[in-house]
């Protein structure tokens, strides 16, 4: 198609436009405007829309005049043409204005083919640049990471963390940076360098794992890149918008080991453009550089201190190494912790392999008033801690030592280690200048001390072998000492002394062997052992404890755990030594191949003893028992001789003081036990009529058995060849004597024997034998020194024996008297009591032989008043020899009648005429004169029977006729008010005179009992029942406390209804203006019941008490005085008693107490006549004297 000439000159002039130098933009838009004057359009625009994002670019030429219409007439006319766009873009060639004709289109097709040419040279243009762009912030990057490197050197001039935030703004064109690291202690974010940041911004900064953008990064590893805070999904409102904020990045710092150290912001300002995901990367390889450079930058940095550390520490070692003295080297220690690696304050505990504590040595920089703690257990607070587990720790707060320990801040506790065992810790801290503990300084120390633990184990080392020479000689002079011991108990308190000094425990037994008794005998102790010296005696009686001992051959070290003390008797003794879980050494003591004991120590914590202090004290134990088993022969020997020496001379002065028989054979078996060993010892008497031989003393060492039976004279037993050759036998062991074989038949397992005939004038009176159960006892030494005893004692027994006679005789006497004998001897003890005497005072001989007469009397149950009259009555007779005669004296034992008595006291005088003692005779006449009592009672109810009966013939007569007579008026005038009033009052008085003529034919008439099992407390129920009213009236409130385990009495219930009614009316009226009642029952002492009520009246005077049971005294303006009276017959009739206790305007308290049986014993005239003639005899015997 043709293509007009204008046309041609438009396409030739667009042609140079696209070879032309220039713009592209520049050239796009002259093309446009020469295709819009050629074709005469109105405007003519090419759109490049990207086909990814939608986002159009637009080129456009218009006509001045016209312009782009838009409207629906000019879009009819509208052109359109494609034209060749970019790989990725579509283009298109738009004209208005006009219609375009066949050959126009084609204009406009090489038109669009010039476009999409110049399209192509943009996008290749900007490509270009792009690329290019991308290549210098590379360059940049890399040109900022090495200069990053450069700078690891702490020499230079430029701080690492600074630089690298620097580099960052520059590389990434933002206007701020921040670099933020974890802090080591609390994890949390902190800003260690920024850039475009203000210091009041970054100070104090910190920021949590999960908050915030930088806390989020932190928390998940990943880069965030962050254009619209406001409209981003993943913060919520904590994270705030800023206005003039276009983008950020925040990306991790990752260390050498994948961990997050921490984070790197960025920021970009309006008009900045902002981030995109090429910026996110290149940002993360920045990041990632950063990071490794700050990891070598430390690696470099503890490098260098590592390297002056060492050198610093070699120098410091050598100069504590130069001494072996120990307080020298922590000395050292100490001046070295402070002035080189750092620490304010610093002591150093070393472990005590006795004690097994950590025990403190040397401290520097504590205050005086700063109680730091002497010990510290192995498993106690950060310093125990830190030895057991052999570890370094920080500690931070307050420790298990309590807020006043001066490590209660931060602190630091290392081990001082060598060959994998703790022998002690150091504790450091900067309190003082409150500083925190830095990583380096962590290091250091434990680098430091380490190092400086050799040295401190060379000077232990040194010391223990130091200790170890002086051990040496002092147990060479110990053992110098042990030698020239003069006796027994000082040897041996000597070796237990040594043990202790040559290893050190909490104490140390000797236990030695008794080879007769085969026993265990604690000799001698130290410490610990001195306070439990009695429990361990009782714990080595055991046999097989004795077998333990004396089988024990090697030294041997025992814990809590060893099999030996776990069960048995054994084990009971091992841990009686070693209580919970103290430590146990058993070293036996062997002279000439015997055993004679062991030694024992103990140590009380958890080291146990170590073999060289076994093998040390086997040492001192070896030359001990020798000079040990010479100092017991020695001993033994020189014992013997003093004890038979003394105990002649014991046995002199016991045999003579000995009061009877008895007590001359128990002096003769006490002076045996002394001299020999024994378990069993006997002294026989000879009786010639029954041809036997009898035990008559006994004494065992252990429990106590039955005595052998009679052995006849003429029999083949030991005893019987005593008696009959006179001559004393004695056998070491009678297993191999062919003699004892009866012996060898009893249960008890008899070895040793000595039997010795008792001889007097010739005549053989008894035997003395003597047994053990040990073998090799007895020899003739013992025989000879029994023999001169039992001769002494023959002697004596002879004698004691008539006077045993003689005096079973006079008991026998005192024994059968009716009266009570008691004697005194010069200084008022009681020596004699016989059995009346127990019968009337009520009191045991048994419990009061050997007192003082003043204590017989404190135990006699009777007033101070009576006591008080014996007392005097025996003053008098011992100080003027003049006899004391009492007849009817009046005694008053507690919760008994009053008690008559006779007492004669007189002096008990020897044949000289010089006084031995008293002798008080006394006899109960109670019975008697209760017997005195009961008949002129009961002549004086005869009497008052008599009157009673005279009294209602002579008034009860009359009396009806003026009843009657006033009766009868009182029907004829009943309207009559007054006269019926005054003959009411003549009834009445007619009718209590009735009542009055009742009461003392009551009282006269002899009572006639009922008796049943009846219960005081059913009486008591019942009374105060039928009462109520009555009590209830008079405005008083009744208490009753029964005694539900009262026995049944024998009794007549309605007398005692009537005793207990008569004593609440009596009550009552004691309270005209209301009180309180109470009613009490309980047991009697004598197996009866007892029945009390007690009021809140008025009283009873003391002058009065009295005489309330006398018949017809009364206190009341009405009554017969005959209600008490009545009372006191019922109750003796049943054999009961009746008390009285008053006082005036508290009340009163009166007591029935009745016996069981509730029979009164009665009495007959003709012992009421004996009675009588006796005691008129007495009165006459009486006058005469």
């Amino acid at each position: 198609m043709l293509i007009s000439p204008s046309n041609v000159s438009a396409l030739q002039k667009i042609a140079e436009l696209v070879s032309a130098q220039g713009s592209a933009d520049e050239k796009l838009e002259h093309i446009l405007k020469t295709t819009l004057d050629a074709l005469e359009l109105s405007a003519l625009a090419v759109e490049l829309t990207q086909k990814s994002s939608g986002q159009t670019r637009t080129w456009r030429a218009e006509d001045a005049a016209a312009g782009m219409q838009s409207d629906t007439a000019v879009a009819n006319e509208r052109i359109s043409v494609p034209v060749s766009a970019p790989s990725g873009y579509d283009a298109v060639l738009i004209g208005v204005g006009g219609v375009c004709a066949e050959d126009e289109k084609a204009f406009l097709k090489i038109v669009s083919a010039c476009v999409g040419i110049i399209l192509e040279n943009i996008s290749l243009a900007e490509a270009v640049e792009s690329s290019n762009k991308v290549a210098r912030k590379r360059m940049q990057e890399i040109a900022a990471i090495y200069d990053i490197g450069q700078n690891i050197d702490p020499g230079g001039d430029i701080k690492l963390l600074d630089m690298i935030v620097a580099k960052a703004a520059a590389v990434m064109d933002g206007q701020t940076c921040s670099l933020m690291l974890r802090d080591p202690v609390d994890g949390m974010l902190v800003i260690k360098a920024s850039f475009g940041l203000s210091d009041t911004i970054v100070r104090g900064v910190k920021v949590g794992l999960g908050e915030g953008i930088a806390g989020r990064v932190a928390q998940s590893g990943e880069p965030m890149l962050i254009l619209d805070v406001g409209s981003d999904p993943r913060f919520d409102r904590g994270v705030q918008q800023r206005s003039d904020v276009s983008g950020s990045m925040c990306v991790p710092l990752r260390n050498q080991d994948g961990g997050i150290s921490g984070v790197l912001n960025i920021r970009r300002h309006h008009p900045k453009p902002p981030f995109d995901e090429d910026d996110l990367k290149l940002f993360g390889v920045f990041a990632t550089h950063a990071a490794l450079a700050i990891s070598n930058s430390d690696l470099h940095t503890r490098l260098h201190q590592k390297i002056q550390e060492m050198s610093t520490i070699s120098d410091v070692l050598r100069a504590i190494n130069s001494t072996l003295d120990l307080e020298h080297v922590l000395n050292q220690i100490l001046d070295n912790i402070t002035q080189v690696v750092g620490f304010n304050r610093c002591c150093v505990y070393l472990l005590d392999s006795r004690s097994g504590e950590l025990v403190l040595q040397a401290q520097r920089g504590y205050c005086q008033n700063e109680q730091i703690p002497k010990t510290v257990r192995f498993d106690e607070g950060v310093i125990g801690l830190a030895a057991r587990e052999r570890i370094p720790i920080f500690s931070q707060g307050p420790t298990p030592q309590g807020d006043s320990s001066p490590f209660s801040g931060q602190c630091l506790v290392a081990p001082i280690v060598v060959r994998d065992r703790s022998i002690g810790v150091v504790a450091v801290d900067n309190c003082q200048m409150d500083l925190p503990v830095g990583p380096q300084q962590v290091d250091l120390l434990a680098t430091f001390v380490s190092q400086a633990g050799i040295a401190v184990e060379n000077a232990r080392l040194y010391e223990a072998m130091e200790e170890k020479y002086a051990e040496l000689n002092a147990l060479y002079e110990q053992s110098k000492g042990i030698s020239a011991a003069c006796g027994l108990d000082v040897a041996a308190q000597m070796l237990v002394t040594t043990a202790s000094q040559m290893v050190q425990s909490d104490g140390v037994g000797l236990l030695l062997l008794e080879p007769k008794r085969d026993k265990l005998k604690m000799q001698a102790g130290f410490g610990s052992l001195v306070e439990a010296s009695s429990a361990i005696q009782d714990s080595v009686q055991d046999s097989e404890c004795v077998d333990f001992a004396r089988n024990q051959r090697n030294p041997v070290i025992m814990t809590s755990s060893s099999s030996e003390r776990q069960s048995g008797p054994v084990g009971a003794m091992l841990n009686t030594f070693a209580p919970n879980d103290a430590n146990l050494m058993i070293v036996p003591l062997i002279a000439e191949d015997t055993p004679i004991g062991a030694l024992a120590l103990v140590r009380r914590h958890t080291e146990s003893f170590l073999p060289g202090e076994l093998q040390l004290i086997s040492i001192v134990a070896s030359h001990a028992a020798t000079v040990l088993k010479n100092a017991i022969a020695y001993e033994h020997k020189m014992q013997q001789k003093v004890l038979e020496l003394t105990a002649l001379y014991e046995f002199s002065k016991r045999i003579s003081s000995a009061g009877n028989l008895t007590q001359a054979l128990d002096s003769i078996l006490a002076m045996v036990a002394d001299l020999v060993d024994y378990d069993e010892s006997y002294i026989y008497a000879v009786d010639y009529e029954s041809n036997t031989a009898s035990v008559r003393a006994s004494l065992f060492r252990g429990k106590t058995e039955s005595a052998p039976g009679e052995e006849p004279l003429d029999g083949s037993s030991i005893i019987s060849w005593a008696i009959n050759e006179r001559k004393a036998i004695v056998s070491p062991d009678i297993t191999h004597d062919a003699r004892f074989d009866s012996l060898k038949a009893k249960d008890k397992p008899v070895r040793s024997l000595m039997s010795i005939p008792l001889i007097v004038q010739d005549e053989v009176v008894g035997v003395l034998n003597v047994c053990s159960y040990s073998p090799n006892i007895y020899t003739e030494d013992n025989v000879r020194v029994l023999s001169i005893i039992s001769s002494q004692g023959a002697a004596i027994y002879k004698e004691l024996e008539a006077l045993a006679a003689l005096t079973s005789y006079t008991d026998n006497i005192l024994s059968s008297i009716a009266a009570g004998v008691v004697t005194l001897d010069y200084d008022g003890v009681l020596l004699t009591w016989n059995i009346a005497a127990e019968k009337i005072v009520g009191i045991r001989a048994s419990r009061i032989e050997g007192m003082h007469y003043e204590k017989v009397l404190s135990r006699l149950k009777i007033t101070e008043a009576d006591k008080a009259l014996l007392r005097q009555a025996i003053g008098s007779v011992s100080s003027t020899g003049n006899t004391y005669q009492g007849y009817k004296l009046a005694f008053h034992p507690e919760k008994r009648g009053e008690m008559h008595i006779n007492l004669s006291i007189s002096q008990l005088l020897n044949n000289a005429g010089e006084q031995l003692g008293l002798v008080l005779i006394f006899e109960d006449i109670t019975r008697e004169i209760k017997m005195e009592n009961e008949f002129r009672r009961m002549g004086e109810l005869a009497a008052i029977g008599q009157l009673a009966a005279s009294i209602a013939h002579e008034l009860r007569n009359p009396l009806s006729s003026i009843k009657g007579a006033a009766q009868y008026l009182s029907n004829e005038y009943e309207n009559e008010e007054a006269i019926v009033e005054f003959l009411g009052i003549i009834i009445d008085e007619v009718n209590g005179l009735n009542k009055l003529t009742t009461e003392f034919l009551d009282y006269g008439r002899p009572l006639q009992l009922e008796l049943k099992p009846i219960s005081l407390n059913t009486i008591v129920e019942k009374t105060l029942q039928l009462m109520s009213m009555n009590i209830a009236s008079n405005n008083v409130t009744i208490q009753d406390k029964l005694d539900l385990s009262i026995p049944d009495i024998q009794a007549d219930e309605g007398q005692l209804e009537q005793v207990l009614r008569n004593i609440i009316i009596n009550s009552l009226q004691a309270m005209p203006d209301g009180g309180a009642l109470t009613v009490e029952t309980g047991r009697s002492p004598d197996g009866g019941a007892y029945v009390s009520v007690t009021d809140t009246g008025s009283g009873i005077a003391p002058d009065k008490l009295e005489r309330i049971f006398v018949p017809f005294f009364t206190t009341k303006t009405k009554g017969t005085g005959l209600g008490l009276s009545v009372v006191n017959k019922i109750v003796e009739n049943h054999g009961g008693v009746i008390e009285v206790a008053s006082e005036l305007e508290k009340g009163s308290t009166f007591t029935i107490v009745l016996p069981h049986d509730g029979v009164r014993p009665p009495i007959g005239l003709e012992e009421i006549d004996q009675t009588l003639e006796r005691r008129t005899s007495s009165r006459l015997r009486s006058q005469n004297e």
